[in-house]
C-alpha cells in the first residue's frame, strides 16, 4: 500500500499533465459536493460505512467467497492507495504539502492497520474455509478445533478492525478538518 501511494506521488510530482488528467477523472468519478458536511454524524456515518463495508455491504461482502475475497480485497487496497497518492499529490500542488500530510495522517494512522486487519480477517477466513472444503472434498474429517480457532481469530481480526476503524472515522469527522482549517 505504501509502495503504491509513494510511486503515484513520484509518478504526479514528475509529470503534471498526467496530473491534470486523472485530476479530472477523479473529479468526475466522486461527488465531492454530495459528501456530507465534516463535524456532523452524516459525515462519521459516510465515512464509517464507506470503511468498514465489507462487514456488511451485501455488494463489498463478495470477499467472503472462498478463492475470489482475497484477490477482491487486495486489489480495492491497491486501488484506494493509488487514489490516495492522487489525491494528495493534487492536493499538495494546489495547498502546500502540510495540506495532505495533515489531512490522511492522523486518521491513516489507524486506517491503515485497520484494513490490514480487515485484509487479514478475509484471508484468514479463505484459510479456514477452503482447508474445510478440501478436508470434505477428499473424504477427511476436517480438525474442528482448528476450525473453531480460525473462526475466532477471524473475528478477533474483523472486531479489531471495526473498533480501530470507527476511532478513524472520528478523528477524520472531527479533528482533520480542524487541522485543515475547515
Amino acid at each position: 500500500m505504501a509502495i503504491s501511494l509513494i510511486a503515484a506521488i513520484l509518478i504526479f510530482s514528475f509529470a503534471p499533465e498526467l496530473l491534470e488528467k486523472i485530476s479530472s477523472i477523479v473529479e468526475l468519478s466522486f461527488d465531492f459536493e454530495n459528501l456530507p458536511e465534516p463535524y456532523t454524524t452524516s459525515f462519521f456515518s459516510y465515512i464509517f460505512l464507506n470503511n468498514s463495508g465489507h462487514f456488511w455491504n451485501p455488494i463489498r461482502m463478495l470477499v467472503w467467497i472462498p478463492f475470489l475475497g482475497t484477490l477482491l480485497v487486495a486489489f480495492e487496497i491497491l486501488i484506494n492507495s493509488g487514489l490516495i497518492g492522487i489525491i494528495a499529490v493534487i492536493t499538495g500542488v494546489n495547498n502546500g504539502i502540510g495540506y495532505p500530510l495533515f489531512g490522511l495522517v492522523p486518521h491513516g494512522i489507524i486506517e491503515i492497520p485497520a484494513f490490514i486487519l480487515q485484509l487479514s480477517s478475509v484471508i484468514l477466513w479463505q484459510v479456514t474455509i477452503t482447508e474445510a472444503i478440501v478436508a470434505k472434498l477428499k473424504g477427511k474429517t476436517h480438525d474442528t478445533s482448528k476450525m473453531k480457532l480460525g473462526m475466532r481469530d477471524v473475528l478477533i481480526f474483523a472486531v479489531t478492525s471495526i473498533v480501530l476503524l470507527f476511532i478513524a472515522a472520528i478523528i477524520e469527522t472531527y479533528i482533520t478538518p480542524y487541522l485543515l482549517g475547515l
